[in-house]
């Protein structure tokens, strides 16, 4: 783990003082070295504050080429390092690749701008090229890794660490763009992550951005495309490859010179990660954590003992799992949450909401783990249920295969009688506005957004000055998928999952952690998405093939069990609601958002209507006291 900076200023004795100033931003987490390159013959340099999580990054600093002229800042976990050295003709003992830094260097002699598209793992890096006079940088496929920059007067910024731009003077701390501000009050649909600063912008994942004295340009280097490498593999030899990538996944994010940590439910995504890990890690120990991490006594028992059945069968078959457990009471939790929310935004600089990622990576410290594996991202894809099959077989007019798969779903407990289901997707396909209008009278997603917009707390005005109601509109209307391909685009790129991934990495950063994805491995996914869709929803079972290579990993209980029958804890999410919300309701008595952009009594509406999560309110409560 690593945070990066470059300056590109117009001013001759600025560039040193500023990237000292910078890396001042990173000192909340105690980092293990500083390095510094300040260019002799332009007005830049480079900086990068480190983490030792890995012996490859001990010696991984800002490095420059004398011969090329090329320098570089990283925030990289490459993976492909073998195959990347056979492609680049280099020794694995040639000192000029011993970091991961300098082998993306060496990429970018190779493949200059197409450099990006050659690697995997997750990266984030900004290269100096002297010769051309430009900055070259590039986020990795999925945006695990995050790049911010700011172009102004002074000339150029980058960092991904966002409060450098505040402690080194060149944005102004106090200045929030009100299109980010309003719709994230309004907090419907999806947003991607952006810095509430105007001046400041993100690099989108798989982009890369070039700067020179032609301005900034961004381009994307990487799309998931289906592909025909497999077609003609029998589905057992499909299984198998599918296994085997999975497998390699894992492995490659395990190097780490501290304890590994790992997050584990009741879930197949969680199971098969930490399962392999536990197989290929053995016998050092992998701490896992589990929900809230709440311990089960007498006075929880009701809401944890089922839930934790799976996990502790889970537990019982790898002797070297070991479960972290705490026993604080639900008000030292909130506020250390509390505490923990305030720190965040005066390391980051500036309020943002943020979803609670919080406690896990507190309770990491107590085990010394600096890597946690996540299975996050599986289902978008590797695990896909692949319910839009059922449109496929529509389409294709397939009705007998068609009535199997609905009446096989049905016996699993996922949709209703085959008979309806069939009507419902020939209504789908020959009335489709009738479809979504019939869809939207019953509850499902695209109904509770829409009933959230109606009775929304934000002012009209505001909603129609940034046509709020209609981006809203516009993503009901897209929502609906008729592949299961089709559906996996979407999951991984349009609803949220970058967000996920930049609060995950932001907020890990306070605690020296790292968060890794096994399920967003390019290789993994690229070959799950090609996966026929007849395998993902095989005679009615979801997931199957992910399933299928769980055997002697998991429990036969959790690999085979039906999406009903999963025991989810029994917490009283209505009475919890209540009582945050009361609590916020107090201190939006006065508060300046609430008198600009709305009401008092839209407000006391929306909450009683409980139409919204408290995740907003506590952003609005949170911005008033950082801002006031």
């Amino acid at each position: 783990m690593s945070t990066i900076h470059a300056c590109w200023s117009h001013q001759a004795d600025s560039v040193e003082n500023t990237l000292q100033v910078m890396l001042t931003a990173s000192d909340y987490w105690r980092p293990d070295k500083k390095s510094s390159w300040v260019s002799k013959h332009t007005y830049l340099g480079l900086a990068k504050a480190q983490l030792f999580n890995t012996q490859n990054s001990i010696n991984d600093g800002v490095y420059h080429d004398d011969v090329t002229q090329l320098s570089i800042t990283a925030n990289a976990r490459i993976d492909n390092r073998k195959a990347l050295l056979t492609q680049l003709r280099l020794n694995a003992e040639d000192p000029r690749i011993e970091t991961d830094s300098q082998l993306i260097l060496e990429c970018y002699k190779k493949w200059g701008r197409e450099c990006a598209a050659y690697l995997r793992g997750d990266f984030v890096f900004v290269i100096w090229d002297e010769a051309r006079q430009k900055l070259f940088c590039a986020r990795d496929h999925f945006g695990v890794k995050v790049l911010f920059y700011a172009q102004n007067e002074k000339g150029v910024m980058l960092s991904n660490e966002h409060n450098a731009f505040f402690t080194s003077s060149w944005c102004d701390k106090a200045s929030v763009d009100e299109k980010w501000l309003v719709e994230n009050l309004w907090n419907l649909g999806p947003l991607d992550f952006n810095s509430p600063n105007p001046e400041i912008h993100i690099l989108p994942p798989a982009h890369i951005l070039e700067i020179d004295s032609n301005g900034v340009q961004c381009s994307q280097f990487w799309r998931l495309q289906p592909k025909n490498d497999w077609q003609g593999l029998d589905d057992e030899t499909l299984i198998s490859e599918l296994k085997k990538r999975f497998k390699h996944a894992v492995s490659l994010r395990l190097d780490s010179k501290y304890p590994i940590g790992a997050e584990l439910s009741e879930g197949l995504d969680s199971n098969g990660i930490v399962g392999y890990a536990a197989q290929v890690l053995k016998p050092a120990p992998i701490y896992t954590f589990s929900y809230h991490c709440d311990a089960l006594n007498e006075s929880n028992r009701h809401i944890w003992e089922h839930t934790y059945k799976d996990i502790e069968g889970m537990l019982a078959m790898h002797a070297n799992l070991q479960p972290v457990w705490q026993s604080d009471s639900l008000e030292v939790k909130q506020r250390n949450l509390e505490c923990a929310h305030q720190s965040f935004y005066q390391n980051f600089g500036a309020v943002i909401p943020i979803k609670d990622h919080f406690l896990r990576s507190q309770l990491t410290q107590s085990k010394g783990v600096q890597v946690i594996l996540s299975g996050w991202g599986g289902d978008h894809c590797v695990t896909c249920p692949g319910d839009e099959y059922a449109n496929e077989l529509f389409r294709k007019g397939r009705m007998v295969q068609l009535y199997r798969l609905l009446k096989n779903k049905y016996k699993r407990g996922r949709g209703r009688h085959p008979l309806r289901s069939a009507l419902t997707t020939a209504l789908r396909h020959i009335y489709p506005s009738l479809n979504l209008y019939l869809k939207t009278r019953r509850p499902c997603l695209e109904t509770a957004l829409r009933q959230r917009g109606q009775c929304h707390f934000l002012n009209e005005k505001w909603q129609a000055h940034f046509n709020l109601n209609k981006s809203l509109e516009r993503f009901i209307q897209e929502y609906q998928r008729n592949s299961v391909q089709q559906y996996e685009i979407r999951e991984l790129f349009e609803i949220g999952l970058t967000n996920r991934l930049t609060c995950s990495e932001l907020v890990a950063r306070q605690y020296r952690l790292e968060y890794r994805f096994p399920m967003l491995d390019v290789d993994l996914i690229e070959f799950a998405h090609s996966l026929p869709s007849r395998l993902k929803i095989h005679q009615g079972i979801e997931r199957y093939p992910f399933r299928r290579l769980l055997e002697g990993v998991t429990t036969q209980r959790i690999q085979w069990r039906r999406k009903a029958d999963i025991s989810f804890p029994n917490l009283d999410r209505a009475g919890e609601d209540a009582n945050t919300h009361a609590q916020l309701t107090k201190k939006l008595v006065n508060s300046p958002l609430i008198s600009r952009y709305s009401s008092q009594e839209s407000l006391k509406t929306y909450i009683e209507s409980n139409a919204g999560p408290h995740q907003n309110l506590r952003f609005i409560a949170d911005f008033d006291a950082y801002y006031k």
